[in-house]
């Protein structure tokens, strides 16, 4: 009967890889594309003049907010629209904010008073910096110019930065593959695995006629949901193996061993199938089926913790969210993913304690269910 269905056999088996390839094509093409610098301002409160403690004496001090815009003219990744002397224009961080709000520039970089005074006395000088977060994606990317302009002022000025830099970042992604698309692919795994396992499976009992006629002969029932469950596992298989392997032949960077991923995408994908097959044995006609579905799935996403963290929930809505799929089966992938832990720890075991209930609850209603025949 799936063979007969070839819409199915699409979704499953050629939707999941084609969505992997886009999303690699667009991180290669995306990596390709000039950065295009960032708007910034700069608002100086610095004094050049030091006043003794002791004696209350004036002395002139290295004035350093000159040298660091200089730095930001410098830098690729910044793109210096107007210079605000505080001393002098006291309305300068007003001014700023207004181009900040008008969307004219991203970044407010404000050097405080004591800026010199600290560097010249050997001390840490501190940079703040205003963003823009109405796009919380940029924020990392203006946080990163900012710092471009720094490493430049340190090296201009024979500063002794506080901190190095070597290769790349623990669990960072290394520069010969495609941050973008591994970001990407980390979060889209998870909810491509389970929602198509679900959309595959939500029908089956539901729709599908000839369970009627089956019953009519020596058949049982326990048999006809056995069926369908090897039936769609054996898919499951086979669009795990070309997930993984349309991943990797885009550029996925594993930490991990290639089978923990794959046995994580397996346990997260038979936990949704578990999940279609037990909506599909619950309800009564396909609309409420595909109603039912909607809900579950919206439900899934919203308590995943991949939007808003699970220790930040309510203490009722995070014991729901630990039951549901989703929730274990995002960190579990990404966690091998991108830290090379192994697949067999609390997440995996859930799942899979989840997807045992959904089926042992599937046959029990499909045992119940009453037919015409």
């Amino acid at each position: 009967m799936l063979w007969t269905d070839k819409f199915n056999i699409f979704i499953a088996l050629v939707v999941p890889p084609l969505v992997i390839a886009l999303l690699g094509v667009m991180g290669s093409i995306s990596s390709t594309i000039p950065v295009m610098p960032i708007n910034c301002v700069v608002v100086s409160y610095d004094s050049n003049t030091f006043i003794n403690e002791n004696n209350f004496t004036e002395s002139r001090i290295d004035n350093y907010h000159g040298p660091y815009v200089n730095a930001v003219n410098k830098s690729e990744l910044l793109n210096l629209v107007h210079f605000y002397n505080a001393t002098t224009d006291i309305y300068g961080m007003e001014s700023a904010r207004e181009l900040l709000n008008t969307k004219q520039i991203e970044i407010i970089i404000a050097i405080p008073v004591d800026f010199s005074e600290l560097l010249t006395l050997n001390y840490p000088g501190l940079i703040d910096c205003i963003i823009d977060s109405s796009d919380p994606q940029k924020i990392q990317d203006n946080i990163n110019a900012v710092f471009d302009s720094v490493k430049i002022f340190v090296k201009d000025n024979n500063l002794t930065p506080q901190f190095e830099l070597r290769g790349f970042e623990e669990f960072a992604i290394p520069e010969n593959y495609s941050p973008k698309f591994n970001n990407s692919i980390v979060m889209t795994l998870s909810f491509m695995v389970i929602g198509v396992g679900m959309v595959l499976t939500i029908l089956v009992i539901v729709h599908e006629q000839p369970i009627a006629r089956l019953l009519l002969t020596p058949i049982k029932r326990n048999e006809i949901l056995l069926a369908k469950y090897i039936t769609y596992t054996l898919v499951l298989l086979i669009q795990n193996i070309s997930l993984v392997a349309t991943a990797l032949s885009f550029g996925l960077y594993i930490v991990g061993s290639v089978f923990d991923l794959f046995l994580a995408l397996f346990v997260l994908g038979f936990a949704g199938l578990s999940l279609g097959i037990f909506i599909s044995s619950s309800s009564k006609t396909k609309t409420e089926a595909n109603q039912l579905f909607f809900a579950v799935f919206l439900v899934l996403v919203l308590l995943s913790g991949i939007f808003v963290p699970i220790s930040a929930m309510p203490v009722y809505l995070q014991f729901v969210a630990y039951i549901l799929p989703l929730s274990h089966g995002d960190p579990l992938i990404n966690g091998i993913i991108t830290k090379g832990k192994s697949v067999f720890g609390f997440d995996f075991y859930v799942l899979l304690l989840v997807s045992i209930i959904l089926v042992v609850f599937s046959f029990i209603l499909f045992k119940r269910r009453k037919y015409e025949v």
